[in-house]
């Protein structure tokens, strides 16, 4: 039973920096853009979030969050791990092992836990926080760099 109440509050934990991230970020051109459009490739041990339209794939261990804004979403998910589909619109797995593809025209797909992998397509803003790096990659521009503690919400250079 502790196990459980610990997952579950870690998951909100987990869900209320991604989008407090996301709603509260500083960076005023972040606001006004609508996120960039490329690529992003991103791996490590804590937690990966991206939200946006285009294709996003993402594997690890840990708790898996999914919510399709729009309606039109594409969503696969393999792998172990408990479901529970949330009044708000957001998929939870807790416990997930495996690997999800989600593509739609307004998505957001996170993962907390390790062995973390993360690519995506598209037009939009991602979040890294633990320990990792990632490449990024818009109009032949390529940006590498590493997670961080802050959560900062980041988009395609």
């Amino acid at each position: 039973m502790k196990n459980n109440r610990f997952y579950t509050l870690f998951a909100i934990a987990v869900l209320l920096a991604l989008v407090g991230a996301t709603a509260f970020a500083p960076q005023a051109a972040y606001a006004k853009s609508g996120g960039g459009t490329g690529t992003l490739t991103a791996s490590g041990d804590g937690l990966a979030g991206i939200r946006g339209n285009g294709t996003a794939s993402i594997s690890g261990n840990g708790i898996l969050w999914i919510r399709d804004h729009a309606g039109d979403a594409s969503i696969s998910v393999s792998g172990s791990g408990e479901k529970r589909e949330l009044a708000n619109g957001w998929i939870r797995y807790a416990g997930f092992k495996g690997s999800a593809t989600v593509s739609g025209s307004s998505i957001t797909v996170a993962l907390s836990g390790y062995d973390v992998n993360l690519q995506a397509s598209g037009t939009g803003k991602f979040v890294l926080r633990g320990n990792g790096t990632y490449t990024a990659v818009r109009n032949g521009v390529t940006v590498s760099g590493t997670w961080t503690e802050n959560a900062e919400v980041q988009q395609l250079p």
